[in-house]
């Protein structure tokens, strides 16, 4: 992200892709939590795109995520979930964190994948998972060929398919993790401890979440973060 925004400052404009096969000062969504790969097989990157270049109503996060779902379900045939705002997950495990920042009239659309880790710190946040590790899972076949490189470009050929085709909202709600369940979110920065407990009912045309209380009434969700699925308690919940 930090070579992009140089990149951009240095005359580099839309299209302009800036990758990595290793990185100490990643950072996330929130300001404090730091993100350390180490160079044992991510993908990487950071791509410069202008902001009138992206037509959908949700934004560039939400795109990038569907264009990872879409690689991920025509290439191997998993089954991957957004975590709203900026995560991807198989099997309920993260595989993939997106950030998006704006500079002037561009947007800086940054994303980790893991590929070829074989294992993972065991006090991480959440659980992880690579792509080798969910293809073993499935009992797929040899992935000798497996390597961050060759997920670059049919990932950005997704990406570039969806921002052609401007997409609806229905296609990343489908693939929404929570749909329909009851859900804890905290909403905009964390560390203020502030929790909204209802139903994910769905996603607003901007991309906002769109939460159910359990007074029914419903409530659109801006900034925050899926903090837990919560077990559902008797006669709370119905709409």
């Amino acid at each position: 992200m930090l070579d992009a925004r140089e990149a951009l400052n240095s005359g580099f404009g839309h299209g302009t892709l800036c990758t990595a096969c290793r990185q100490t000062r990643g950072r996330g969504r929130v300001s404090g939590r730091r993100w350390i790969d180490d160079g044992r097989g991510a993908l990487l990157f950071t791509i410069i795109l202008e902001k009138r270049s992206i037509t959908t109503s949700f934004p560039l996060t939400q795109l990038l995520a569907l264009a990872l779902c879409r690689r991920l379900e025509h290439g191997y045939g998993l089954t991957p979930r957004i975590k709203w705002p900026n995560d991807v997950l198989v099997n309920g495990e993260k595989i993939a964190g997106i950030l998006v920042e704006m500079e002037g009239d561009y947007l800086l659309g940054g994303m980790g994948v893991n590929v070829l880790q074989e294992e993972f710190p065991a006090n991480l946040r959440r659980p992880a998972v690579s792509l080798k590790q969910a293809l073993q899972q499935k009992g797929a076949g040899s992935m000798d060929s497996l390597s961050p490189d060759k997920e670059l470009y049919p990932l950005l050929l997704e990406l570039e398919s969806l921002i052609k085709e401007s997409p609806g909202i229905a296609e990343i709600e489908s693939r929404l993790m929570g749909l329909n369940e009851p859900v804890a979110v905290k909403l905009g920065d964390p560390s203020r401890n502030e929790v909204l407990k209802g139903i994910l009912t769905g996603l607003n045309n901007d991309g906002a979440l769109l939460i159910s209380s359990p007074d029914g009434e419903q409530r659109a969700v801006y900034s925050g973060e899926i903090e837990q699925l919560q077990p559902p308690v008797e006669d709370s919940y119905q709409l």
